[in-house]
């Protein structure tokens, strides 16, 4: 039959033809697949970096959180130290830390003196004045101070700079912990440390009678000087009174309260202020000048008997 090679011929011109459409057709579907893998695995990536967004902002806001507290508790834990083991020589006191110290040094005894801060306490009043009569003067005690016009009371920029070394060992650590690298912990620690030193200069210098701290000297007493009249300065300067009237046996922070209240040397104004000596009247005997002090504060009783006639 001279019709079935045409039949043939026809039927496989219709599959070529059929194969000619579905080959183009599959070629992109096959396209159109291998295109939206990366689509789809782009959206799970997507889907996956929005549900860790939360977890991770979260972690922020608590990393940030915390290093404000963080850094006020190693500042409390490193004035506290510093106070009581450095300038009140109690270091001298301590077998274990004199076996760890005479250790790493390879010396047989270490003894410091505190630079200055014993004989500072020797020059003050309980009403917080410092004294300069002519017999005092004379001391070696108040020679030791001449040579400072704060007399030892001032945060200078070198013992600012001094104190945040000190904190280094312990900040950078913790900081770590936290999440942040150096430039981050720096970005916390130098910002505390000068505002340390401001409320220090704020208080200690004036409360004794002397100058406000300049800014060639050390972080101006001036600049935080409006706290004088806030519940903060006034819970300071007791503490810091207290300090004085017990032989600087307690009450070893100054500005940043706490580290006391854990081991146990806080002792509170009902308990010191009974004990506070008596002082001479002002205008009795010379000092360098009046406290500047918060109202309401402790006052010293005064030894009428022994300047009756001032």
């Amino acid at each position: 039959d001279s019709s079935a090679p045409r039949r043939f011929e026809e039927s496989r011109m219709m599959h070529l033809a059929i194969g000619l459409l579905i080959a183009p057709c599959a070629a992109l579907s096959v396209g159109m697949t291998s295109a939206a893998r990366p689509v789809m695995g782009s959206a799970v990536a997507v889907r996956s970096a929005q549900r860790a967004a939360p977890a991770e902002m979260s972690l922020g806001v608590v990393k940030y959180a915390a290093a404000l507290p963080a850094l006020y508790g190693l500042m409390s834990i490193n004035e506290y130290c510093t106070h009581r083991w450095y300038q009140h020589a109690e270091f001298n006191k301590e077998a274990w830390m004199q076996t760890i110290a005479c250790f790493l040094l390879r010396k047989k005894e270490i003894k410091i003196r505190g630079g200055g801060h014993v004989e500072h306490h020797a020059e003050t009043y309980d009403d917080m004045t410092l004294k300069k009569d002519e017999r005092w003067a004379r001391s070696p005690a108040a020679k030791s101070l001449d040579s400072d016009a704060f007399r030892g009371t001032a945060f200078t920029w070198q013992t600012t700079g001094l104190m945040t070394f000190q904190m280094l060992p312990s900040a950078i650590p913790v900081f770590k912990l936290l999440g942040f690298g150096l430039g981050g912990t720096f970005a916390f620690l130098l910002p505390g440390m000068l505002l340390h030193a401001l409320v220090w200069n704020m208080l200690h210098p004036p409360m004794h009678g002397l100058p406000n701290v300049p800014l060639s000297v050390g972080a101006p007493s001036t600049w935080l000087a409006g706290l004088r009249n806030t519940r903060y300065f006034r819970y300071i300067y007791e503490n810091h009174q207290g300090h004085h009237v017990l032989g600087g046996q307690c009450n070893y922070n100054v500005c940043c309260p706490g580290t006391d209240h854990l081991i146990g040397t806080y002792v509170s104004t009902s308990v010191w202020q009974p004990q506070m000596r008596a002082v001479p009247p002002m205008g009795a005997v010379e000092r360098w000048g009046a406290a500047v002090e918060p109202v309401g504060v402790p006052q010293a009783p005064i030894d009428k008997k022994r300047y009756a006639s001032a």
